[in-house]
């Protein structure tokens, strides 16, 4: 295990033991559908047979004025009660690949969940797993999914970030210490985005299978982009989804806070429009 994700062996050997996890499909949908509709969009997607579906949709915020923002404490609440998710069992969440079920883990990780963790690489890294030796069970014997990094996981407002990019803009050396990190790809962000930031694309964290790279490759990574890890970094994309991708890397590297702009540029750009 790497931070809070998971890899498929590892997955393989909690189920084949039968070890008491709470094993979650994350999707998203634009509408919200009971739990029978929910199933009908993961068929495919099987793990175990009791495995949980979690309809993103069902964990946001109203879309209005900015679509994707987290729910509100009764709204959580209320949805964890609902589908009995407890505090003391370990969640894993999975969706095709890794996208929407990051953003499930950060949003029940701000909502006080210790032991949430994400399928590296998602069902198509378990469906295609080759490298699982049945027989070498040893090396996940002493794994514990309850030793989970305590960092301080934040969503930042739209004022706090106002300040940064600020800083950012006009050089200020009080904004040194910070960096804005949008995690879209490089046509979208030049389409628009917050100033002062800096682009640099979910997709660079992930190798070709969409497992999270090496803690020394993800090193590498950002040094090549000359960004410091020890600086605030608030990560943002379009609404606050792709940038938790970006927060499973930071957290692998040790980072203590992890910051998210939540409702990233939808949420910038409502506050502040572009000019036509």
């Amino acid at each position: 295990m790497r931070g809070s994700l998971i890899s498929a062996p590892y997955l393989h050997y909690l189920v084949k033991n039968k070890s008491k996890i709470k094993i979650v499909n994350v999707i998203m949908t634009d509408h919200h559908h009971n739990k029978e509709e929910n199933n009908k969009f993961v068929h495919a997607h099987r793990i175990t047979l009791d495995q949980s579906t979690l309809n993103l949709i069902d964990i946001t915020a109203t879309p209005v004025p900015v679509p994707r923002k987290l729910p509100t404490q009764k709204t959580f609440e209320k949805y964890i009660q609902e589908n009995q998710y407890d505090h003391l069992t370990p969640i894993v969440f999975f969706d095709e690949h890794i996208h929407f079920a990051a953003r499930a883990w950060f949003t029940f990780r701000y909502f006080g969940f210790k032991r949430v963790y994400v399928l590296d690489g998602g069902f198509n890294k378990w469906h295609h797993q080759h490298d699982f030796d049945k027989n070498d069970s040893k090396v996940y014997e002493d794994l514990n999914l309850q030793d989970q990094p305590k960092d301080q996981v934040t969503s930042l407002t739209t004022k706090d970030v106002s300040v940064i990019s600020y800083l950012k803009q006009h050089k200020d050396t009080k904004g040194d210490d910070w960096l804005l990190l949008d995690a879209r790809d490089p046509p979208r962000f030049k389409k628009g985005s917050i100033p002062g930031s800096y682009n640099l694309p979910y997709s660079e964290y992930l190798n070709d299978d969409h497992t999270m790279k090496s803690t020394e490759n993800l090193q590498k990574l950002y040094k090549n982009h000359q960004i410091d890890i020890t600086k605030k970094i608030v990560n943002t994309c379009q609404t606050g989804k792709l940038s938790c991708i970006a927060l499973l890397a930071q957290e692998i590297l040790k980072k203590k806070e992890l910051l998210l702009f939540d409702g990233s540029y939808e949420e910038w750009n409502h506050e502040h429009p572009m000019k036509q």
